[in-house]
């Protein structure tokens, strides 16, 4: 593949399985040369996401409640506090009753 997204960084938010649709831009924009990290809420999401962000070379994981103000920031001050910019935010968060 070519490196389209080379040199680019970016957050994916809403990664829950190998089927989320957040899985398959994940592994594309992987292909093009992004660099990624990946956000969850819970442990027991992480559980589910970080063997799927190590198959794509991350290990950058945050823990974020979006419903929640103060954990976005926080998810936000840790992407600053390690990356100088990013280029992308993929926001595939799903909620239902």
């Amino acid at each position: 593949m070519s490196g389209l997204m080379q040199g680019k960084r970016g957050l994916i938010m809403g990664l829950a399985n190998d089927k989320s649709l957040a899985w398959g831009i994940a592994q594309q924009l992987s292909a093009h040369g992004a660099e990624l990290a990946f956000s969850y809420q819970g442990e027991a999401l992480e559980k589910r996401v970080r063997p799927l962000a190590e198959s794509l070379g991350s290990q950058f994981l945050i823990d974020c409640d979006v419903s929640d103000m103060a954990a976005l920031d926080s998810a936000f001050a840790t992407l600053a506090a390690t990356w100088p910019t990013i280029d992308f935010v993929v926001h595939a968060i799903g909620f239902s009753d």
